[in-house]
C-alpha cells in the first residue's frame, strides 16, 4: 500500500518514517501521511490520512465541522462549530471562498479540524489512496489518488495552514 501511495505522490518531496510518510508542502508546512485500517466482517479497508498541524492563537479547545451542503451537486463547504469559542474561527474560515470551493470538489471520507491551546490540527481522509482487502473471495484492490484529487487535497491543506497563519497575525 505504501509503495502504491508513493507512486501516486511521485514528484512531491516524500520521506518515509516508521509509520508512514512525511511530505514537505513548503518551508513551514509539513504533511504527515498515516495508514488507518478499518475492519469489516469479511474485509478490511486500509485508508490513508493526510494530517498537518500548526500554531494557533486560541486559548480554548474546540472542533470545527466541515459541512457539505449539496448531495446532488457539488457546492462549497461550510465550516461550523457547536462551541461558542469556535464559531468565530469557523466564520473566519468561511471567509475564504477558494478554500470552501476546493474542499467542496474534494472526494473525502472525513475531515477533522480541531483547535486547542497547543495549536490547530487537521486530518483529511480522501476516498482515493485506499485499499480494499476481501477474504471471500480473496481480493486486494487499490483505489488510486487521481491527479486532480491529489492537487485538491494538498492545496486544501496548504490553504488551511495559510488561513490559520493569517489568523495568528490578525
Amino acid at each position: 500500500m505504501l509503495t502504491a501511495l508513493a507512486r501516486d505522490l511521485a514528484g512531491w518531496p516524500l520521506s518515509q518514517d516508521s509509520d508512514g510518510f512525511q511530505l514537505q508542502l513548503d518551508k513551514q508546512q509539513q504533511v504527515a501521511i498515516r495508514l488507518h485500517t478499518r475492519r469489516l466482517f469479511m474485509a478490511s479497508i486500509i485508508s490513508s490520512r493526510f494530517s498537518c498541524r500548526g500554531a494557533a492563537a486560541q486559548t480554548a479547545s474546540f472542533r470545527i465541522d466541515v459541512h457539505q451542503p449539496g448531495w446532488l451537486r457539488r457546492r462549497p463547504v461550510q465550516f461550523r462549530s457547536r462551541q461558542p469559542a469556535g464559531q468565530a474561527t469557523a466564520a473566519w474560515l468561511n471567509g475564504f471562498p477558494r478554500l470552501c470551493e476546493t474542499l467542496g470538489e474534494l472526494d473525502y471520507r472525513s475531515i477533522k479540524l480541531e483547535v486547542d491551546p497547543h495549536g490547530w490540527y487537521c486530518v483529511i481522509e480522501p476516498w482515493g489512496a485506499s485499499e480494499v482487502v476481501c477474504r471471500m473471495p480473496p481480493l486486494r484492490r487499490y483505489l488510486r489518488l487521481e491527479q486532480a484529487q491529489r492537487v485538491l487535497l494538498l492545496s486544501s491543506l496548504k490553504m488551511i495552514g495559510d488561513a490559520f497563519a493569517m489568523l495568528m497575525t490578525a
